[in-house]
């Protein structure tokens, strides 16, 4: 099939192409100068001293002319162009010395540079290897930061060094403190769960808080495994069975567990915790009870109404309906009324 004439000159052979070399686009500074840059220089000192220009250029070439009146034929002060060369030659000779001279040398300040922090390399250490402490500087001038605070006066100052923060607020800082038990008997397991990480961590750590400064020994809070539910739930019937959705619940819980603890401090304990409970956390709690080898004992008896004196809490309760019952009450209470209606 014959090319379109359109086409031909694309499809031409490459002998007639002519292929040129790359050339380096970096050329070093001295070969940047432009070609007129002679006569540039002629016409600007000429400028200076009128039709001199030429006689003030041989001058520089020749080096009769002196330092300092070159640097004031061009308005510059001599001093500060002298310091400004003292602190470049300064300068190249530094980065010469630190200029690898082998391969060795070069590898081993690479790997000192990968090793330095950041902090290194900022201006105040490059000061600082310059021998200049410039905080220390700016202290002895009096400046100040516009973040600076003001100075107290001593009076104020030592009022606020003899202040304490109180413990119970330092102890939020830290880890809770627990309490050793003796025999560990456990008496009750409180199982946390919630969908909210967050949330279930700061409440068990509120639990043990609490527990610690109820006088109870408490361990945990322990990991439990997670609970994983799925399911499937179809978009819609009949032939569109396979569009369907898949849901997901994670249920994470902890495990805090009393032992040693007396049954009533426990009940206590649960009814503070669910007083202040956390939102999204629910609780599930198991207590044991343990009698002493008297109860079987009183295995038999018959026991009458108000008759409190075979029960664990029974002296409590006696105490409790002698106050009732006592004179000094029934005038104090003379006259009230309840807002709660007892019904039987």
């Amino acid at each position: 099939m014959a090319t379109p004439r359109c086409t031909r000159s694309i499809f031409a052979s490459a002998s007639k192409v002519r292929i040129a070399s790359p050339r380096s686009c970096a050329r070093p500074f001295s070969q940047t100068t432009s070609p007129n840059a002679n006569e540039n220089y002629k016409r600007a000192a000429g400028s200076k001293r009128g039709e001199d220009g030429v006689d003030l250029y041989r001058e520089i070439e020749s080096g009769s002319m002196g330092l300092d009146e070159r640097v004031q034929e061009l308005g510059l002060d001599p001093q500060e162009y002298r310091k400004l060369l003292e602190s470049q030659k300064k300068l190249s000779k530094k980065s010469a010395e630190w200029e690898p001279k082998d391969r060795e040398e070069a590898n081993r300040k690479w790997k000192k540079l990968q090793q330095d922090a950041p902090d290194h390399l900022t201006l105040l250490d490059m000061y600082r290897k310059e021998g200049l402490e410039i905080i220390k500087l700016a202290k002895e001038r009096g400046i100040t930061l516009p973040t600076d605070k003001p100075p107290l006066d001593p009076k104020s100052e030592e009022a606020l060094s003899t202040l304490r923060t109180p413990i119970n607020v330092q102890a939020v800082h830290l880890r809770p403190l627990r309490r050793t038990p003796q025999y560990g008997v456990p008496v009750c397991d409180l199982q946390l769960r919630t969908y909210s990480i967050r949330n279930l961590l700061l409440f068990a750590d509120f639990a043990v808080r609490a527990a610690y400064y109820m006088g109870l020994c408490a361990r945990g809070p322990i990991p439990l495994p997670r609970i994983t539910e799925r399911w499937t739930v179809p978009r819609a019937n009949f032939i569109f069975k396979k569009s369907q959705e898949n849901f997901e619940r994670i249920t994470m819980r902890r495990l805090v567990q009393i032992q040693d603890g007396h049954p009533d401090v426990v009940k206590a304990w649960l009814a503070f915790l669910q007083k202040h409970q956390y939102y999204g956390v629910g609780m599930k709690a198991n207590i044991w009870e343990y009698e002493s080898l008297d109860a079987a004992t009183r295995a038999g008896y018959t026991i009458e109404e108000g008759d409190y004196s075979r029960r664990r809490e029974g002296p409590m309760l006696q105490k409790v309906d002698e106050i009732l019952k006592s004179k000094g009450f029934k005038e104090a209470m003379k006259g009230y009324k309840s807002p709660v209606e007892l019904r039987p």
